[in-house]
């Protein structure tokens, strides 16, 4: 019988039991006797995870000699709340993410083996024969390895961010050349979220609204007229198509690439031994400049994140050339410049970090920090907005990132 642990967990679906472990533990211990103890846990501190329902399964379990051991299963499952569940159920991500998980992933790892590079680039995925099974995902617990995330406050160093966009490149010219080969990846690679309709226009609203209203925070009532101008036409990029420009390099993005979704593993004198990828569940193919904008602007430290920028697009420009080429890539090669225009040409992901993903990122702790809260255009939902634009540290960090992105003419939606 499953036991909850002392944290309140959110309802649970009753066929999230041990029997569907039986599989997975005959898989990974070959002298599996029995289960001797099921518990399931939540997995991160509060206001962590906003668009699914992460917990933590721990089991222990008996083996044919009558020892024990004991091992854990992370599982992403739909959000309880009927409203949020429909909205998430629409955006696809659960299908998105096990096909990436359960057929690109391998065959990317394979390119790379192939050519004598030994790599992973995330937990590993358990597909499980229950037919509940469409309502979840099921992973490999990466902290039975001692992985770890980033102080999500803090940022990225530069070994961080060096080691993330080493991996990030690996995985762009995997998807790439794999595209050239085998042809385009389906529909739902089109857009980060597919729902029909679009449900997020009254929050998108509310958010600009509270981002102007602060604009006097980050000494910058320059930009409430370009803003309103901006965000009454600009599309929600998680939501648009991939736009497509002429002779520009395209790959398979992660979607959702920042510090919360990158993870790290240590060696002994504190140095990074690898990294890890995971919620895979918005991926979109288009331009390398949608990642690259999203974790540069989101997860490196303040020290790093405007100096060394351009250092950075680079570093990630030159381990992509490498990889490209190490897996025999038939196109002409990106070029340094063309990627630079490339985040101009793709600048509007600026704004959903400015508008969104940032504050989230930089606040502290809160179990308010949730996909209810953030929808409710009053009460909570207002408090959440005022501390988000009013933290300390987005104060500190909008004063230099809204004029490096107006500078940029990232502020003006070009049809």
């Amino acid at each position: 019988m499953a036991k909850a642990s002392e944290d309140e967990l959110i309802d649970l679906p009753s066929w999230l039991d041990e029997h569907m472990f039986i599989e997975f533990l005959q898989r990974d211990f070959k002298d599996f006797k029995a289960i001797k103890e099921f518990e399931v846990e939540q997995t991160s501190g509060k206001g962590e995870n906003f668009t699914c329902l992460v917990v933590r399964v721990k089991i222990t379990v008996e083996l044919n000699d009558g020892s024990q051991a004991a091992t854990s299963y992370i599982v992403k499952l739909l959000p309880t709340t009927s409203s949020t569940r429909d909205m998430i159920a629409s955006w696809k991500i659960f299908d998105k993410e096990k096909l990436t998980y359960s057929s690109y992933i391998p065959e990317f790892e394979q390119m790379f083996r192939d050519h004598n590079k030994e790599l992973v680039f995330g937990p590993k995925y358990y597909q499980p024969t229950n037919p509940a099974s469409a309502e979840l995902v099921i992973l490999e617990d990466l902290g039975n390895r001692s992985f770890k995330n980033v102080n999500r406050q803090k940022g990225f160093d530069m070994a961080h961010t060096k080691a993330a966009l080493d991996k990030l490149a690996l995985f762009h010219a995997a998807s790439a050349v794999r595209f050239e080969l085998k042809g385009a990846y389906p529909e739902i690679y089109d857009r980060n979220l597919c729902s029909e309709e679009d449900k997020f226009q009254e929050f998108r609203d509310t958010q600009a609204k509270s981002l102007i209203k602060a604009l006097p925070y980050y000494e910058a009532t320059y930009l409430e007229s370009e803003l309103k101008t901006y965000t009454s036409i600009a599309p929600d990029m998680f939501q648009a198509h991939a736009p497509k420009f002429e002779d520009e390099f395209r790959c398979l993005n992660h979607g959702d690439f920042y510090c919360n979704n990158i993870m790290f593993q240590y060696d002994q004198q504190g140095g990074i031994k690898e990294t890890y990828f995971i919620d895979l569940q918005m991926s979109r193919y288009g331009s390398p400049a949608q990642d690259l904008i999203y974790m540069l602007l989101s997860s490196v430290s303040f020290e790093l994140k405007f100096t060394k920028f351009d250092y950075f697009v680079f570093y990630y420009h030159s381990k992509l050339v490498e990889y490209l080429k190490l897996l025999h890539y038939t196109q002409p090669l990106p070029t340094l410049r063309g990627l630079h225009v490339a985040i101009i040409n793709h600048g509007d992901w600026v704004y959903p970090v400015v508008s969104l993903l940032l504050p989230l990122v930089l606040i502290d702790p809160s179990e308010k920090t949730n996909m209810d809260t953030m929808m409710d255009q009053e009460g909570e939902g207002d408090q959440l907005r005022t501390t988000m634009f009013g933290h300390p540290s987005v104060v500190q960090q909008y004063k230099q990132l809204l004029p490096w992105a107006h500078d940029r003419g990232l502020f003006v939606y070009k049809q």
